[in-house]
């Protein structure tokens, strides 16, 4: 797409309005700056259009993760709504939760000639649409879907989200470095393999921190079926063996029994980690019984930050919250996922700026080359893979409201720590 060239005052407009976002940008990682100073004044109707398409499920049985996705993803547009010069057009369409949907809806999609797409809230809907993006030749981006084979095989795919293994492996780190546990139980539900990634990263990551350590971190690996006597009998276990923390994943009406047997034993000063689902409305809400459970999970909290979330959810997350609220009204809060959409719309406008340019092989190097985007969920670099790279954020709930809990260290502060530990336990071996 080519800018539109009239009279000489028009070119000079465009010169002057060049240098200027170069100055402004340069350095910067979001567009309120050059929003205030230059757009505002700025009448968008006489701008060339860019169309940023969006797929995402309105209907079906992924319709509230896409519905939350789109009020972030609509956000962060009606914040930042051109970019060097061009307006931008959202164009939107309803995967209505199902693949043979979702392969026509995609089509039709990339017809209209985006320069990026967002979506989907579905692990399967995006892998639908993977071989048509691919072919297009069009960058896109996944606020949530943690599928590995989505981007791994498709160099114009990326994704907002971590994936399972890294949610584990930040749990690992919680219960390792905040609580100095290497007493664990796991309990999960027979031939359930959604969380079996999850499970995996938080394996291998606490086998690595107690590597020098004589006894197995795992104390039991407990599967069960929906049935309240295997559940009763996963309780007693996890008593017995005095663990200090427990990994389990069972669905919220099951996780409301757990809990519940796990008060009348009490089990309180046991800290549970589980999913990411559990920052869902009708976990959130069930947990409202459950006030002297300790709960903890993979969660982009943008509600309420800790401490250690100062460096990563800094003032694009405090813009995210006040733009939402008065968007949305106050008793509208904000999601992981809306969070998540609004910083995809960011990656997708700061790597179109940084392209210099609308052809997708552009813009999908510039998502690439990407490093330290500050979003509302934390900061945004990408591997080879396409997959984020960047600090997990773990919550819990305190009074009905997920809230921030603990922020991983960043991949150069836990390197420096490892080499530290590594030393210190070298030095100790050589003594003895």
């Amino acid at each position: 797409m080519k800018v539109r060239t009239g009279k000489k005052t028009a070119s000079l407009v465009c010169l002057i309005m060049t240098a200027m976002l170069a100055a402004l940008l340069s350095g910067c990682t979001t567009f309120d700056s050059f929003r205030h100073a230059f757009f505002e004044e700025t009448d968008e109707d006489q701008m060339p259009v860019i169309t940023i398409g969006v797929f995402e499920p309105q209907t079906g049985r992924n319709s509230e993760r896409g519905k939350n996705e789109l009020k972030g993803i609509e956000l962060a547009h009606s914040i930042y709504s051109s970019v060097d010069g061009y307006k931008i057009v959202l164009s939107k369409i309803d995967t209505q939760s199902k693949v043979s949907t979702t392969r026509t809806a995609i089509q039709g999609l990339i017809d209209m000639k985006p320069a990026a797409i967002i979506g989907s809230a579905g692990e399967a809907t995006s892998l639908a649409a993977s071989e048509y993006i691919e072919k297009a030749g069009i960058p896109t981006i996944t606020p949530s879907a943690t599928n590995p084979l989505i981007t791994q095989s498709n160099e114009y795919y990326f994704r907002a989200c971590i994936t399972e293994s890294q949610m584990g492996e930040g749990l690992a780190e919680y219960a390792y470095r905040q609580l100095g546990s290497s007493n664990i139980d796991i309990v999960s539900l027979k031939n359930d393999s959604s969380t079996a990634a999850l499970i995996d990263g938080f394996d291998e990551k606490i086998r690595f921190y107690t590597r020098y350590e004589y006894s197995d971190p795992i104390n039991s690996r407990i599967e069960i079926s929906q049935d309240e006597e295997e559940m009763k009998d996963a309780i007693n276990k996890i008593a017995s063996d005095k663990c200090d923390v427990c990994f389990v994943s069972l669905g919220t009406g099951m996780m409301d029994t757990f809990f519940t047997m796990a008060e009348e034993k009490k089990l309180t000063d046991v800290t549970f980690i589980g999913p990411r689902s559990w920052g869902m409305s009708d976990f959130t809400e069930m947990m409202k019984k459950h006030t002297d459970i300790k709960i903890v999970f993979p969660y982009a909290s943008v509600i309420s930050g800790s401490s250690e979330a100062s460096d990563a959810l800094t003032e694009e997350a405090d813009r995210f919250q006040l733009e939402y609220e008065a968007r949305y009204g106050s008793d509208d809060v904000p999601t992981e996922d809306a969070a998540l959409g609004y910083d995809s719309y960011l990656i997708l406008i700061n790597a179109i700026h940084n392209a210099k340019s609308t052809e997708g092989k552009d813009i999908r190097a510039a998502i690439a080359d990407l490093k330290d985007l500050r979003g509302a969920t934390g900061v945004f670099s990408f591997d080879d893979r396409g997959n984020v790279v960047r600090t997990v954020n773990l919550s819990t709930i305190k009074d009905g409201k997920v809230v921030s809990e603990y922020v991983t260290r960043s991949e150069a502060e836990a390197q420096k720590l490892e080499d530290v530990e590594e030393t210190q336990e070298t030095t100790t071996e050589e003594e003895q």
